[in-house]
């Protein structure tokens, strides 16, 4: 009998050549898939931070509290912002607080003040691993509408999968033009120190 070289009863076998390439696209378009997955799921984030500042002087010293930050960091983009609602300053003096919002932060016209950086030596963050973590965050930051490079030291708190921010760094009135009556100048300092205190989660 002769071989019939057509013989459509022949079972057809796989290439497998084929069969691996598309299955090594098959993964890699997985992987991409999943890319923005995994980096949501390391952002951490709250909107209520909180930030403080005290002005000192040789007559006079004042400070407020704010505790509706809203605050994230991207480990993996390393990416963190800030933004800080001016109007959520509380201070014990209502004509402080009144003369804070009205006059010097004109908060009619600059109602927030924004960070947007990255922190200078990510990679010795372990953020899977509880920790105290000295850091440098160094980014811009917009207040009174102007902005400004800055760079900030402060330390990362990793515990049990949150994260806690903190930092203390000092600015100056004069450089985001936030202008002191000649009448308070005595009471009213230039320099003020600015303490963060922010808990993040997933």
């Amino acid at each position: 009998m002769c071989h019939n070289p057509w013989n459509m009863n022949k079972p057809i076998q796989p290439n497998q050549t084929t069969n691996t390439i598309m299955m090594k696209k098959y993964l890699f378009l997985v992987a991409i898939a999943l890319v923005p997955m995994l980096s949501f799921a390391q952002v951490y984030k709250t909107s209520a931070g909180k930030i403080s500042f005290v002005s000192k002087t040789s007559i006079e010293e004042f400070s407020a509290n704010n505790s509706q930050v809203e605050a994230a960091i991207a480990p993996v983009k390393n990416q963190m912002q800030f933004r800080v609602p001016v109007n959520g300053f509380v201070f014990k003096s209502a004509l402080m607080q009144k003369h804070f919002q009205e006059n010097y932060m004109e908060t009619s016209r600059f109602q927030y003040s924004d960070f947007k950086g990255q922190i200078k030596n990510i990679a010795a963050v372990n953020f899977n691993q509880n920790g105290e973590y000295p850091v440098e965050a160094v980014g811009k930051l917009t207040m009174h509408g102007v902005t400004k490079d800055i760079t900030v030291p402060g330390k990362i708190l990793v515990k049990d999968g949150a994260v806690a921010l903190k930092a203390n760094f000092r600015i100056k009135c004069s450089d985001y033009q936030i202008k002191i009556p000649a009448a308070s100048a005595a009471s009213v300092s230039d320099d003020i120190a600015i303490a963060v205190d922010c808990a993040l989660a997933k």
